[in-house]
């Protein structure tokens, strides 16, 4: 029977060994050191046999010489010598182990031996370990981070475990262009002993955690994995990428991590009986994210457009009737109060185009969003305006001067503010379209949406995505 993981020394150890450290700027024993150092007030100590010191660190030639009791040993030498340094490890007492090195299941039966004997070593000394062929792994709250990044972490409420690191450190830096900040993201790597069911168990109970993200390309543990999903997914949602559906992708799998990809039908099914969102990718990962973070779930299926063109319109309604859902028939006096905001030549109708209003027209497009917030038969609006401006915008072609922008910075904070408390009022959600190039293009945008919450998308296809998502999810929750 294995050892029990110890958990507070994985993501909390106050001392730490890193068996393969570097002087040489580039390789993975530099990166980690330098990480280690710069994130965290914690003892750690280098083990080099070539080198006096490491970083300005004294370092030792084997973990066996270190005068210290060791909470978490990293290592990162040659393939071939890990199961020697694994025998040091456990003649240290080291009982938990973060393996960076790539070289084993991964790359064939050669590779699959020396695994096994590293498994066999950690279970005679009762050592559990990340890995092997790992990225690293990194808890913000306690900012410890073996990725090797420098400086201060961010702290946040999404949890990610994936069984690529190259995945791991993307979906990480695509997020933080969201907004989305960490609390936990682990390379599972070759899942020779932790499995990655073992990290969701523990996310489940982790307080600092809200939204838990997967990278998946094979489960070990299929049947645990769903049973605890199940039990997870009532209080957090899970978002998941799973890899693997099509031949091709099945064998990049087994040649990354010795993984088996098993049936994408099974997947799918399993997935939806346990309350798992599946996305495609690490964008639509990112989206459906910010959503559940920062947007009311929908109640119900049917959109409301709101559209500066009959075009756009009609593309809206359109992607969201092909993702499942229908455009809701707005009630009598919904078109008596827009009769009231809009222009006559209005289509009188649902998608609501507005007949070409412009930016300089804002009242009457938040009063015409708010009436379709209003509105019983309308769970969603999609809103296509232009209710921001980006600064190259204003400054070229609008010709405001510094001052002048900072003012219309403000009304546009205000006309956001007031919009995302009508959302929170209503629980509809509410996406904006068509402005995400500008929004991208300007920092002081982005910052705006995230800071009041909206979800913004380029256009209705990828909105009316994010939406099926959650709208499934909330089904799913309406099912227990």
């Amino acid at each position: 029977m294995k050892a029990s993981i110890n958990w507070d020394n994985l993501l909390r150890p106050e001392s730490v060994g890193v068996i393969g450290a570097s002087n040489t700027r580039g390789s993975w024993g530099y990166a980690i050191m330098q990480g280690l150092l710069a994130t965290g007030k914690r003892r750690i100590y280098p083990v080099n046999p070539k080198a006096g010191e490491v970083l300005g660190v004294k370092a030792y030639r084997s973990v066996t010489e270190i005068p210290d009791t060791l909470d978490l040993a990293v290592i990162v030498v040659n393939a071939e010598l890990v199961p020697k340094v694994l025998s040091e490890c456990a003649q240290k007492s080291i009982k938990t182990v973060s393996i960076i090195s790539a070289g084993f299941a991964e790359t064939g039966n050669q590779g699959q031996i020396l695994e096994s004997e590293c498994v066999r070593i950690a279970e005679e000394a009762g050592i559990r370990f990340i890995g092997p062929n790992s990225m690293g792994h990194a808890n913000t709250r306690a900012q410890l981070s073996t990725f090797g990044q420098p400086g201060e972490m961010l702290t946040g409420p999404v949890s990610l475990l994936s069984q690529s690191g190259s995945m791991s450190l993307s979906v990480v830096r695509s997020a933080m262009e969201y907004g989305i900040n960490f609390s936990k993201y682990i390379s599972t790597g070759n899942e020779a002993d932790i499995h990655l069911e073992d990290y969701l168990e523990y996310l489940a109970s982790d307080e600092d955690t809200r939204i838990i993200a997967l990278y998946i390309e094979g489960l070990r543990e299929g049947r645990r994995f769903f049973r605890i999903a199940k039990e997870v997914s009532a209080d957090k949602p899970i978002v998941a990428i799973k890899i693997g559906g099509t031949e091709q992708s099945a064998k990049a799998v087994r040649s990354h991590t010795g993984a088996l990809a098993g049936s994408d039908p099974i997947y799918t099914a399993a997935f939806k009986q346990s309350g798992v969102i599946r996305v495609e990718d690490d964008e639509e990962l990112c989206d459906v994210i910010f959503a559940l973070l920062n947007s009311p779930l929908p109640s119900g299926n049917k959109v409301g457009v709101l559209s500066i063109g009959g075009g756009p319109g009609a593309l809206a309604a359109e992607a969201c009737e092909k993702e499942g859902m229908s455009i809701g028939t707005i009630a009598p006096e919904t078109v008596s109060r827009l009769d009231t905001y809009l222009p006559p030549r209005w289509s009188r109708r649902n998608p609501v185009d507005m007949a070409g209003i412009s930016a300089s027209e804002y009242p009457s497009i938040s009063a015409s969003l708010y009436a379709l917030l209003d509105d019983e038969n309308i769970d969603m609006v999609f809103l296509q305006a232009p209710i921001l401006i980006s600064r190259e915008h204003l400054t070229k072609r609008l010709g405001l001067n510094p001052e002048e922008i900072k003012a219309y910075r403000e009304k546009e904070k205000g006309n956001l503010t007031l919009i995302s408390q009508k959302v929170a009022e209503s629980g509809k959600p509410v996406i904006l379209l068509g402005q995400a190039h500008g929004v991208k293009s300007d920092p002081e945008l982005s910052s705006m949406l995230s800071s009041q919450k909206i979800l913004v998308c380029s256009n209705a296809r990828r909105a009316a995505r994010i939406i099926r998502y959650l709208l499934g999810y909330k089904n799913y929750l309406n099912s227990l």
